[in-house]
């Protein structure tokens, strides 16, 4: 919780959805024959398991194709409660039912009134003669977590206006751009909606090839000056929830808020080509964030091995050319 004025509190959405859904998850697991038990997300044709209470089958950022997925079945209309997934005819065709022996699902819903994802519960096993679910407690933690996730978007949304005033304060005298603290402000609060919501996020690294040079031969004027049209073209291209920084001489940075792995390409492209019409050449490099598997740290890091392999294959082929 964050206090941002005299009697005015901001409430951590993120962390108020995190709570809840592993709060309803450990409760469910105590009180239904069910072994593991997941809140997930389901986005770009996957679903993602977020909070788990894991046994013998989920764990958190396990990955499944949506329309491969037991809980697809469900949100199509299927039983919500499967005593025995091979039996039931609209489960036992499907390749995930020869692990899953028993399984029980409801949709949560977001602030817009879509699915964003489902609380589920499996075991290996089907269930025995006298276990039984109680579907209509799964129903309503499901419509409660759907509550619970109204409200806190709307609460992540208040918070994240004012931190993120605070963060866009901190910027580059150079350029303008986010500055570092400011850049790492940003992504702390990527990583807490990754955690909490599954939200896609991409981080791109850029690095100027030739600056250097430009100082070198120049002078540090004409290199400031590379530096701020650099700035300019990247801002320039930015999305309203695209973030970019200067991180440091001249390496910069952008955060894609929305840009899930199979938009990653075609999306950080777009910068690059921009810079080489500007006569800018540079590296970049960049990676998708996973829930539960690819922290923002992570992901900068890999973008950053991307972007260095990248440079040096330029350097191979300029030597190969020369």
């Amino acid at each position: 919780m964050t206090r941002i004025a005299k009697d005015t509190q901001v409430f951590n959405g993120a962390q108020i959805f995190t709570d809840s859904a592993e709060r309803a998850i450990s409760y469910l697991k105590m009180h239904t024959p069910l072994t593991d038990w997941s809140v997930s997300r389901v986005i770009d044709g996957e679903q993602i398991h977020l909070h788990v209470q894991p046994d013998q089958l989920l764990k958190t950022g396990q990955r499944v194709e949506w329309e491969e997925s037991l809980c697809s079945r469900m949100a199509n209309g299927a039983a919500h409660i499967v005593e025995n997934t091979q039996e039931d005819p609209d489960y036992s065709c499907m390749r995930l039912s020869a692990e899953v022996g028993a399984y029980a699902g409801y949709t949560i819903n977001d602030d817009r009134g879509e699915m964003f994802g489902v609380l589920c519960g499996v075991r290996t096993d089907p269930l025995t003669e006298g276990e039984k679910i109680d579907e209509e407690l799964v129903a309503l933690i499901s419509s409660l977590l759907s509550a619970q996730l109204k409200l806190a978007r709307v609460a992540d949304r208040e918070r994240r206006n004012s931190e993120l005033s605070d963060a866009l304060a901190q910027t580059d005298a150079l350029t303008g751009l986010l500055n570092r603290r400011g850049w790492d402000k940003i992504t702390r609060d990527a990583q807490e909606r990754l955690d909490a919501f599954g939200d896609s996020v991409s981080v791109a690294v850029i690095d100027l090839n030739g600056l250097k040079q430009v100082n070198d031969s120049q002078g540090h004027a004409a290199g400031d000056l590379l530096l701020q049209r650099t700035g300019e073209i990247l801002r320039g291209k930015s999305t309203e929830s695209c973030r970019v920084a200067r991180y440091g001489g001249d390496e910069f940075m952008i955060l894609a808020n929305g840009v899930a792995p199979s938009q990653t390409e075609a999306y950080f492209s777009v910068f690059k080509e921009s810079l080489e019409e500007a006569g800018i050449p540079a590296a970049i490099g960049f990676y998708s964030a996973q829930p539960g598997s690819t922290n923002i740290d992570q992901c900068i890091a890999a973008a950053d091995a991307l972007m260095y392999q990248q440079k040096y294959q330029s350097r191979v082929r300029a030597r190969k050319n020369s």
